[in-house]
């Protein structure tokens, strides 16, 4: 559905809303920690078939069916890192999860490895 397809009433609460939205200063996410090693160095591409693995160090195990890393290969394709995301590409991509130590960030370690 588009917004022009909404009744009217809706439609322009919708425009409202987004020009509230947009007055609202955004985070500067570039300058996370989590951002440097790709600013740091020159980014490694992948162009042929890999196998992605996702490590999670959490406070709170989460149930396996609630992991995802769709995003995370999206914003690795997006970044260059991989060629696309297509199965000729990714051929493999498996979670595990562990809880962290007390104090510890909850954090997560992505692996690709050449197939």
């Amino acid at each position: 559905m588009k917004l022009t397809d909404l009744p009217e009433k809706y439609r322009m609460e919708a425009y409202a809303q987004m020009r509230n939205n947009l007055t609202h200063p955004a985070p500067h996410l570039e300058s996370l920690v989590g951002n440097a090693p790709l600013a740091a160095k020159e980014v490694t591409r992948f162009n042929s078939p890999v196998r992605i693995h996702f490590h999670c160090y959490r406070k709170r195990l989460c149930d396996i069916d609630g992991i995802s890393g769709k995003a995370a290969i999206d914003g690795l394709v997006h970044a260059g890192v991989l060629v696309d995301d297509s199965p000729q590409y990714v051929k493999e991509v498996s979670y595990s999860q562990e809880k962290c130590a007390k104090g510890e960030a909850e954090k997560t370690i992505i692996t690709i490895e050449v197939i």
